[in-house]
C-alpha cells in the first residue's frame, strides 16, 4: 500500500462556504454550508442526499474550486490524497479537475449532449487532460 493509499482519498474538515448577504448587509457573509466534515477512503463510494438548498452542490463546487461569484470558502480544509487543495493555482486546480475529480452537473441534459454516447463524452474529457489516443481513452473510459 502506497502512502497515498494510506491517506483518505478525500477528507473535508469543518468546511464552511458562504455568500455575501443581500440588501444592506452585502459585506456580511451568510453561510450556506456549515462545518461539514467527511472522509472518503480509496475504493469507497459516497452518496450525498438532502433537500434542495441543503448544500450538496455547493460542497461539490468547493471541492472543484467552482464556487460562484460572491461566494467563498470561509473556513475548513479539503484534502485530496492527504494534500490540501485549497488555494492552489489555476494550473494545479485544472490538473486536479482533469485527473482526480470530476462532476456531472445537476442538469445532465445541459452538461451532456444527447447526440453522442456518454462514453464518447467521457472519453473526450479524458483526452483533454491526458496524452492518450482515442483507443486508449475509450479503454480507460
Amino acid at each position: 500500500m502506497t502512502d497515498t493509499e494510506k491517506s483518505p482519498l478525500l477528507e473535508i474538515q469543518e468546511l464552511t462556504v458562504g455568500f455575501s448577504g443581500a440588501g444592506r448587509n452585502k459585506e456580511t457573509m451568510v453561510p450556506v454550508v456549515r462545518d461539514l466534515s467527511l472522509t472518503l477512503d480509496h475504493g469507497e463510494t459516497l452518496g450525498i442526499v438532502g433537500e434542495s438548498g441543503s448544500g450538496k452542490t455547493m460542497t461539490a463546487y468547493a471541492i472543484l474550486d467552482l464556487i460562484p461569484q460572491g461566494g467563498k470558502i470561509m473556513g475548513g480544509d479539503i484534502r485530496l490524497n492527504g494534500a490540501s487543495i485549497l488555494g492552489l493555482g489555476k494550473s494545479e486546480t485544472r490538473e486536479i479537475r482533469g485527473n482526480a475529480v470530476s462532476m456531472i452537473f445537476q442538469e445532465p441534459m445541459t452538461a451532456l449532449n444527447p447526440v453522442f454516447t456518454i462514453g464518447d463524452q467521457i472519453s473526450e474529457a479524458y483526452r483533454l487532460h491526458h496524452t492518450a489516443g482515442k483507443k486508449d481513452a475509450r479503454e480507460r473510459t
